[in-house]
């Protein structure tokens, strides 16, 4: 393998690992000061519905599609070497973006209470808190048009693998949301957040407009859509929306059930669910999003190459990379459920009530953190493969599984029970996706994911229990923000890495190298 891929891919996984990190902290801030001004409240509740409608429109039509078959239309021709093409297609789908842009958002402000109705009919009962919520939908419809550009920006850099500008997109994205947050909130109130939200999605946009142009993106609006590489993009795009409908309506089946749930306490059910959300989202952000982003475009071109044996290669590395980089995590945040939500969340309006309620959702969630992670690699080589079918059609069962299981476990849990159901269905999913993919693929040498496994498994379960007995002390009165019992949290924190790396070292965990490899700048990750 040449050297010098090796350090590109070396430095864009760094690159990314830096910035998908610093833009979860900054994720995390925002959710701490949007904690703080609005805790588990019916207003909270209301963004969250008001938010993720617009944000599934979006995605469905537009963000998510896109960036699913553009990168795999455009690394076609590039291997041809045919950048006129390139250009051609590039500007003609965002023509499409604008069109289909500007479209949803009249869409948005006309629909937005069928919608609202359809995603949380537990609102409906209440008119107020209808009211804001259809409110809410329409404002966060125009963050959604920005947002296409901005996946679209996103999705073309990535194609020609340039991954600055996107990785520092999201935080300039994240410090733009909470300015505005602090400034509009006290003025506005669960308005002023969802102000912040546009222009956070205009600047996420805007500071890839230079990255476009050095890139050589040249737009001139095309409405001749013949052309055989759009024909393409549009043979793929069904299947892909309908991947994407599923996995975007199986995220929503929680908030659709937690919607019917009463408010106990203060706290909403639906806001609840989002914090616990949100919270396990950052490590699959910062570690599956990032591995799977790096791999996509490789795995693309080992597609387009016929080279099935690297790609099968790659996808089996990347899932046993990801086993041994999120294990620790769910295993530590299902333990430390409860003091991690106190530390980040209980301030302000967000009280003792509600992180009880977070911290059971957020251990639930976390029992399925490793195959919600391994989900990324292992729809990236169906996608690479370009076939969309076989995750939508494993994905539609587990729509109809996650209902079932939500609404029977949250009769006996509560709200933890849609949670729980949410990482069971996950296991279930990706067991059948990787199933197909080794009827399809070949092998993914099961031998070395199972030993992986293992291995991982009795690591993180002795870290977990180290840094368990460390922190103790931190956390026996559960006054975690009254003490100066934060040092034993961070303490045990520490301890559990270091036994965890050790663990690994005598286990002789292979993955530990991805590690190394990165601290050396030296890609682990095949390269074609």
């Amino acid at each position: 393998m040449n050297a010098q891929p090796r350090q590109r891919l070396a430095h864009a996984a760094t690159l990314l690992a830096g910035a998908t990190v610093g833009s979860r902290v900054l994720g995390l801030l925002r959710e701490i000061v949007v904690a703080a001004m609005f805790g588990a409240s019916d207003a909270r509740a209301a963004f969250v519905i008001g938010y993720y409608v617009p944000f599934f429109v979006q995605r469905l039509l537009i963000g998510g599609t896109l960036s699913i078959v553009l990168i795999p239309t455009i690394s076609e021709a590039l291997a041809r070497g045919d950048e006129s093409e390139m250009r051609q297609v590039t500007s003609r789908l965002f023509t499409l973006v604008l069109a289909f842009g500007v479209g949803m958002v009249v869409l948005g402000q006309l629909a937005a209470p069928a919608l609202v109705r359809l995603a949380a009919p537990g609102f409906a009962g209440d008119p107020v808190q209808f009211a804001r919520t259809v409110a809410l939908t329409r404002v966060n419809f125009l963050a959604m048009f920005f947002l296409a550009l901005a996946v679209f920006a996103t999705a073309y850099l990535q194609a020609l693998r340039r991954f600055t500008a996107p990785a520092v997109a999201p935080l300039a994205f994240n410090v733009a949301i909470i300015a505005g947050t602090v400034v509009l909130g006290p003025r506005m109130g669960i308005t002023g957040l969802a102000v912040a939200w546009v222009v956070g999605t205009a600047i996420q946009f805007l500071v890839q407009v230079p990255a476009l142009h050095a890139a050589g993106f040249r737009y001139r609006p095309e409405f001749d859509w013949s052309h055989p590489a759009i024909r393409t993009v549009q043979r793929l795009a069904l299947p892909a929306m309908l991947g994407l409908a599923i996995v975007e309506i199986n995220a929503y089946v929680g908030r659709f059930f937690a919607s019917l749930l009463p408010v106990v306490t203060g706290v909403n059910a639906v806001a609840a669910l989002d914090y616990a959300y949100e919270m396990v989202q950052a490590p699959v952000g910062i570690l599956a999003i990032s591995v799977a982003t790096v791999l996509f475009p490789g795995m693309s071109q080992l597609a387009a190459a016929g080279d099935r044996v690297g790609l099968r290669q790659t996808a089996s590395l990347g899932l046993r990379s990801l086993l041994f980089l999120t294990a620790p995590v769910s295993l530590g945040l299902a333990v430390f459920a409860r003091p991690l939500v106190q530390l980040v969340f209980e301030r302000g309006e967000f009280g003792s009530a509600a992180t009880g309620v977070v911290a059971a959702c957020l251990a639930a969630y976390a029992v399925g953190l490793v195959p919600v992670a391994a989900y990324y690699v292992v729809t990236r080589t169906f996608y690479s493969l370009k076939n969309m079918r076989t995750p939508v059609a494993i994905g539609a069962a587990m729509v109809f599984l996650n209902a079932v299981l939500a609404y029977a476990f949250m009769q006996r849990m509560g709200v933890a029970g849609i949670a729980l159901a949410s990482a069971v269905v996950a296991f279930v999913n990706v067991g059948l996706l990787l199933w197909m993919l080794a009827r399809d693929l070949g092998p993914l040498d099961a031998r070395s994911l199972a030993g992986t496994a293992g291995r991982v498994l009795v690591a993180a379960a002795s870290a977990v229990w180290v840094g368990w007995m460390v922190a103790q002390r931190g956390l026996m009165d559960g006054r975690l923000m009254e003490r100066a019992d934060l040092l034993f949290l961070a303490s045990g924190a520490g301890a559990a890495a270091l036994v965890y790396l050790a663990a690994c070292a005598l286990l002789r965990v292979e993955e530990l190298a991805l590690v190394r490899g990165l601290i050396r700048r030296r890609s682990v990750l095949p390269v074609p």
